[in-house]
């Protein structure tokens, strides 16, 4: 494996999986309150390179334009409900609330 530098690669090994536990795993799903209804939804983050069409976001109806990554909420059993905020829009409204 690490023939060179075997002091550089146990240090390596060791952080591993510390930083393994720390995140979710990436296919985690995310259950949020949705803002709009107060009903649990899914959260689902849209990278930048995924978003190719335009959308209008719900916290502050102004366009979320083609290449942003933003958050989608997807209420349960209601995927034709789908909502597609900034992220910085969502995460307001889930502290404060729809003003």
């Amino acid at each position: 494996m690490c023939e060179e530098s075997v002091h550089f690669c146990n240090i390596i090994q060791a952080m591993a999986p510390h930083r393994r536990r720390d995140r979710p795993p990436a296919f985690a799903a995310t259950f949020v309150e949705d803002p709009l209804t107060g009903k649990t939804s899914e959260l689902q983050r849209v990278q930048p390179y995924q978003a190719r069409k335009e959308y209008v976001c719900p916290g502050c109806n102004q366009e979320i334009r083609p290449g942003t990554g933003h958050v989608v909420i997807v209420p349960m059993g209601q995927p034709d409900l789908r909502r597609h905020w900034h992220t910085p829009c969502q995460l307001r409204a889930a502290r404060h609330g729809l003003r």
